[in-house]
């Protein structure tokens, strides 16, 4: 039985397509949804070369955008019927997904196949596909339709 559904996001339209997936299935469950976000600790990379005395008020700022977010994601996306808990996590995404699934007992992951790209994908990886090696649990990748794969 599936009574706990994770479901996280980095606010792009595929982890926005993976809520509204997960909503969908959830009306068959009738799940708890959590809405994760983990804030990426970008200190540890020393070419940005950042003061220490602004990272407190960039930390906070960081959050609090993320807060926003979540709440408009859920206010939005999520019926009023379900019920859906949003977190702040800190430290490398795949690794505070996979705790926190472990640490509230969760029984499924919907997650995007594709997130932000660029640099940012370059520098941390695919979130999703170690999500998918890793989870103790089933793990359900949902592409969004409107990115095509292109072959190399």
């Amino acid at each position: 039985m599936i009574e706990r559904i994770l479901i996280p996001t980095d606010f792009s339209e595929s982890s926005r397509h993976a809520l509204k997936y997960a909503i969908e299935v959830n009306e068959v469950f009738k799940a708890r949804l959590f809405l994760v976000h983990v804030l990426q600790d970008f200190t540890e990379f020393s070419e940005y070369n950042l003061s220490p005395s602004i990272l407190p008020q960039l930390f906070l700022e960081f959050e609090e955008n993320a807060a926003k977010r979540l709440e408009e994601m859920v206010s939005t996306l999520v019926p009023a019927h379900m019920h859906c808990d949003t977190y702040i996590l800190h430290g490398v995404p795949f690794y505070e997904i996979i705790q926190f699934s472990k640490r509230e007992k969760v029984d499924l992951i919907v997650i995007g196949t594709r997130g932000r790209t660029g640099i940012k994908h370059v520098l941390f990886g695919h979130t999703a596909e170690k999500v998918v090696k890793k989870a103790h649990c089933p793990v359900l990748s949902v592409k969004d339709p409107e990115i095509l794969f292109s072959m190399p």
